[in-house]
């Protein structure tokens, strides 16, 4: 359920962004969403945190909600759904690097060839673009929606150590308000320079699911996940999303994937199994 959740959240997003401005809609999603949390845990941001934590807090939120959603929303600009979507299933490639330089996990051999497969991939995905998008913006759009897949592998290996001390709604609860008032001065002056846009009942539906069900549920569900099931194999099913978004975005958009496109894409998934094996 998360995957498909998550999944669905690129192509949907791409279609609120014809009508809204991005950090906006970001900004929007993030508040709604740490005030849901604050509400279901009863506390403030930072509350019950201790203070050599809140500086980690503040990275969290920097990295798993600012700069997630400046590559995100802009990216999705150009960037076809489709693509989009498969790109959104590369962290693991990322964490492993990641990993290995801030908290000396072991790189095998495998990782490399892992990595050098999704870039091969990631290229034949932007220089096929989809159908009608014209070939550097489409390039320009999947190099932005690469930074909130870096962003999230970021997010992942510098929380290692604060999931283990505080529950998920807490540190969600922070990670999505912190963020949300990083990104209103940036809103703010985006309004001011284009205006508010015009929010749809459409427009207004995408907001809900990406602050109710795209941040507070699915963090839920997956943190449920793994209390029943190994972190193995939960990422497994996690990368069905790309799988997810790719049927919706060939259904909202008519994204179809070219030979070069399909080539990308497969490349991407053997990266990615090669790294989860």
């Amino acid at each position: 359920m998360a995957a498909a959740i998550w999944g669905a959240a690129y192509p949907l997003t791409k279609g609120a962004l014809a009508e809204v401005p991005p950090l906006l809609l970001g900004t929007g999603r993030f508040a709604l969403a740490g005030l849901v949390l604050m509400v279901f845990t009863r506390s403030l941001p930072l509350q019950d945190i201790a203070l050599q934590d809140r500086r980690p807090m503040v990275s969290l939120a920097f990295w798993g909600t600012f700069i997630l959603t400046l590559g995100m929303n802009f990216g999705l600009r150009w960037a076809p759904a489709t693509a989009a979507s498969i790109l959104s299933g590369t962290p693991p490639l990322f964490t492993i690097f990641l990993a290995a330089a801030w908290l000396g996990e072991p790189i095998q051999r495998r990782h490399f060839p892992a990595f050098i497969l999704a870039i091969i991939g990631i290229a034949l995905l932007a220089q096929d673009g989809g159908e009608g998008a014209p070939g550097w913006r489409s390039w320009i759009g999947c190099l932005l929606t690469l930074i909130p897949q870096i962003a999230w592998a970021i997010y992942s290996v510098l929380g290692k150590a604060v999931l283990s001390r505080y529950p998920w709604p807490l540190i969600c609860r922070d990670t999505f308000v912190l963020g949300a008032l990083m990104l209103a001065p940036t809103a703010l002056i985006e309004v001011a320079i284009i205006g508010p846009g015009n929010w749809t009942p459409a427009s207004i539906g995408v907001l809900l699911y990406l602050g109710i069900l795209n941040s507070v549920v699915t963090y839920g569900l997956w943190n449920r996940a793994l209390s029943t099931i190994p972190v193995t194999t939960a990422s497994f099913i996690l990368y069905l999303q790309p799988l997810t978004g790719a049927i919706l975005g060939a259904i909202l958009f008519h994204d179809r994937l070219g030979v070069e496109g399909i080539g990308g894409a497969i490349l991407i998934f053997t990266a990615v199994t090669l790294v989860l094996r």
